[in-house]
């Protein structure tokens, strides 16, 4: 049995119902946001905030939502010391799998870190399964790619050192830590192979 509070006046009681009516529909639009029971497509979505926590919102209601990342380096001010951050690649936009129906634009757009589905006028357009191979692409980047896009060098990579002993040799790039930024790369001198371990931001790539 339900119980109703006798302080509540009609008014607030109205504004309630209301309320409930409200998020009941957000919930079905959301539920049919998610429904795979249909022709289905991507769209990009543009985000009020980071589009990857959107996307994280998304995937916990059930929706399938893309934001490919990126790692960038960047130096503590004062010092030399850097640090890695990893920011979404398209900024504030995401990718989100829907129905062709209006029901579900709208149920991805009741989530509060949406801004609007990209398209022409009032109309989300899809995104072309070429366009969403490049994108699956970026998600499925191999662990050297990802150190050289880092780094902005790769294994077998012709540099010069400009100071020490070696300066101004020709060496390779034998090794490669992207969270210390530092390489160790390999010469000949005197008729010997010598490695030496330095900072990637030392060297500079030959082409």
């Amino acid at each position: 049995m339900m119980v109703v509070r006798p302080d509540i006046s009609e008014r607030e009681a109205a504004a309630l119902l209301r309320a409930r009516r409200k998020a009941e529909l957000v919930q079905w639009l959301r539920r049919e946001a998610a429904s795979c029971d249909g022709v289905m497509a991507w769209y990009v979505a543009r985000t009020r905030w980071r589009a990857d926590s959107v996307a994280v919102d998304l995937r916990d209601a059930g929706i399938d939502a893309v934001c490919p990342i990126e790692r960038r380096w960047k130096r503590y001010p004062r010092s030399n010391r850097r640090y890695s951050v990893e920011i979404p690649l398209l900024g504030n936009h995401v990718f989100v799998r829907l129905l062709k129906a209006e029901s579900a634009w709208v149920g991805v757009m009741s989530f509060e870190g949406i801004d609007c589905l990209l398209g022409t006028g009032e109309t989300p357009v899809p995104v072309t399964d070429k366009e969403m191979a490049k994108v699956f692409a970026l998600l499925t980047i191999s662990p050297d790619d990802k150190v050289e896009r880092a780094t902005g060098l790769a294994i077998g990579d012709t540099v010069l050192h400009p100071v020490g002993l070696m300066a101004d040799l020709r060496a390779t790039v034998v090794e490669i830590d992207a969270e210390k930024r530092e390489a160790l790369i390999s010469t000949m001198l005197f008729g010997r192979e010598i490695a030496t371990r330095c900072g990637i931001d030392d060297l500079e790539k030959l082409a």
